[in-house]
């Protein structure tokens, strides 16, 4: 789990101007804003202090909204990891972390796993790292979610709808919680696999005659990936290519 801090955030507009009184200044600054002719977005600066003060008052940014942190050297819940090495695709998603060890959901294998955080920041730097606040879903736990509504019969004919709450259970399975914010303004994992399923189903109406599912279509581009206990673990793998 990240650790938290406490910030004291300031918006304001800053207006130089002359007056013959403090009282004068404020109130035609207040005109001007009832008027449109200042506003937040335009002329507004935000600051940003520690706060070393305590109350309830303080309300809870979504983590990662400003998408800087570097996910190399600082891992956190929901980043994954990509390596490629022609049609084979490892994934290892991270699920928590500890001071010495992150671990780890790998799909080949299907199995949950730990590694150092010195090792982790390694694959990190020789692979593809994938930070949580990217917006891009795994590619397995896709394929899994359009697996689930093959079997049931949703990819085709009058079922051809994706359904929320089933994927709201296969994100659930991985770790992936929408907060009250995600709630509010719509859930970036649900809607991406959202879209996946559309452009499956799309795909087979167009092709009636086309195999469903993901695995070997290659119109269904980055979200295909197939998944065997044979294939090797991240250790193996990496040692390998």
């Amino acid at each position: 789990m990240s650790l938290q801090r406490k910030f004291k955030v300031t918006t304001s507009i800053t207006q130089y101007m002359w007056a013959s009184s403090r009282s004068d200044a404020s109130k035609f600054q207040e005109e001007l804003i009832k008027k449109g002719k200042l506003d937040v977005l335009r002329h507004g600066e935000t600051e940003v202090k520690y706060c070393f003060t305590g109350g309830a008052d303080f309300i809870e940014a979504p983590e990662d909204i400003s998408k800087t942190r570097d996910p190399i050297q600082e891992p956190r819940r929901g980043d994954w990891l990509e390596i490629i090495h022609g049609e084979v695709r490892a994934c290892a998603l991270v699920r928590r972390l500890t001071r010495r060890k992150v671990y780890y959901y790998e799909a080949l294998s299907k199995t949950e796993r730990s590694v150092d955080r010195e090792r982790w920041v390694q694959w990190a730097g020789q692979h593809q790292i994938h930070p949580a606040y990217d917006g891009i879903v795994p590619p397995f736990i896709v394929d899994e979610a359009v697996k689930a509504h093959e079997d049931r019969g949703m990819l085709d004919g009058f079922n051809a709808t994706p359904d929320s709450s089933l994927i709201l259970e296969i994100l659930d399975k991985y770790g992936f919680v929408p907060d009250d914010y995600e709630v509010e303004n719509g859930y970036w994992a649900e809607v991406y696999i959202d879209n996946a399923i559309s452009e499956k189903i799309l795909s087979s109406q167009a092709e009636p005659s086309a195999k469903t599912g993901t695995d070997g279509d290659q119109e269904f581009g980055d979200f295909s990936v197939g998944f065997s206990e044979d294939l090797p673990t991240m250790d193996e793998f990496d040692s390998k290519y």
